[in-house]
């Protein structure tokens, strides 16, 4: 069976309206962090695969092959790894604020309705250890979904080092931290419970037992306090609830919400964890958060940095649920010249608004065209003068 008329799974094409508007939403991405004063950094599609074993993902979620060589290399499923990669070894001094956008690739098994293919926009702050990058990224997360078109979202706030914090104390083996992560994941409250069964008289206990329901509203977070004095947790939720009263200073509606018992997704995560939903989409569309020991996969000393991802394929699905879009610019004029006309031809359709010219050698195909496609005038440049054809009355003749 041949298959040069078939895609990869997970793959697409993008055709026409949705083409435009996925480079319209990468564009309003690339020109916020531009005009935000960030530096643009791009990095090749393929890479080796030791650059992500910082993700703590099965390898049979990348699409490897080998190289000339020999080597394993894979089409890239992270951006930020990536940018790690060219910190520790280009001689880059941090501090240092970059914007990227492009497309990973992770294989996705099942029938999520998700691509493995996946056009991604963000930011990463290197070398920022205050509290003012990750307010810096989601200042950034607020205005750039407010400028593709979503307004009601709200921000779904982690901490990473909470759940760390945890297994450390309780001494979980891997085994446990993984039924563990199962349980907080699924909410499960009988399951959590019974989990702890053999740690009912650990100082943690009284915190631990509820952090399937320590999420929702960021007012949990005073409740949360009242349940633990480990120094760790306590400084997680003054984090959160210090990232709260910035983002409120700007953007005072803005709705936000907190999971004390969130599981970190990659492993390279440190601190504070930050997602966007919106009730059109099962899924986050923007992500991020604190990975200040992301430099350490490259055997370079730890620097702290703050990340922010958009996935431009779901904000183009959320938008399109939500209002649609509006109708890309569409030609009005078509340009049909005779040969020697070309120069009055290039004059016209630089005054002419959305016009374009006819490559069509006749009149007639030029009108015909015209007609497919929708185009109400056609304006024929010939050496005589200029004559226009209203298409619809072409058509009616």
């Amino acid at each position: 069976m041949k298959w040069n008329r078939s895609l990869p799974n997970g793959t697409k094409d993008k055709l026409f309206k949705e083409a435009m508007q996925s480079y319209h939403l990468e564009s309003i991405v690339n020109h916020h962090f531009e005009h935000r004063g960030y530096q643009r950094i791009e990095t090749p599609l393929i890479e080796f695969e030791e650059v992500f074993e910082g993700m703590d993902q099965k390898a049979t979620s990348r699409y490897r092959f080998f190289d000339e060589q020999g080597r394993i290399v894979v089409l890239r499923p992270d951006m930020t790894l990536p940018v790690g990669r060219v910190v520790s070894t280009t001689g880059i001094i941090p501090p240092v604020q970059l914007f990227y956008s492009g497309k990973i690739f992770r294989v996705i098994k099942g029938h999520s309705g998700d691509y493995s293919e996946q056009l991604q926009a963000g930011m990463e702050l290197i070398g920022y250890e205050s509290l003012k990058a990750e307010t810096e990224c989601l200042i950034n997360a607020v205005s750039i979904s407010q400028k593709c078109g979503i307004a009601d979202f709200q921000i779904e706030l982690g901490h990473a080092a909470i759940v760390e914090s945890i297994v450390v104390e309780l001494g979980l083996s891997n085994e446990e931290q993984q039924v563990f992560a199962q349980i907080l994941q699924s909410k499960n409250t009988p399951n959590l419970l019974a989990f702890l069964k053999k740690y009912e008289t650990h100082k943690l206990y009284p915190f631990v037992s509820q952090l399937s329901r320590l999420f929702g509203d960021w007012e949990i977070l005073a409740q949360a306090r009242q349940l633990t004095n480990q120094p760790a947790i306590l400084d997680a939720i003054s984090e959160m609830e210090a990232l709260i009263a910035q983002i409120h200073q700007v953007y005072p509606e803005q709705a936000i919400t907190v999971d004390l018992g969130l599981v970190r997704e990659l492993k390279y995560y440190s601190g504070m964890t930050f997602k966007g939903y919106t009730d059109q989409s099962a899924g986050s569309f923007f992500s991020g958060g604190r990975y200040d020991q992301l430099l350490t996969e490259f055997s370079v000393a730890p620097v702290p940095a703050v990340g922010l991802v958009f996935y431009l394929d779901k904000i183009y699905s959320i938008i399109n649920r939500q209002t649609g879009w509006e109708n890309p610019v569409e030609t009005k004029t078509l340009i049909h010249f005779e040969e020697d006309c070309l120069q009055a031809a290039e004059a016209l359709i630089a005054s002419e608004a959305a016009s374009r010219l006819s490559l069509h050698q006749n009149l007639e195909d030029s009108l015909q065209y015209a007609k497919q496609w929708q185009i109400p005038q056609v304006v024929h440049v010939q050496a005589s003068g200029v004559k226009f054809y209203q298409v619809e009355d072409v058509t009616n003749e």
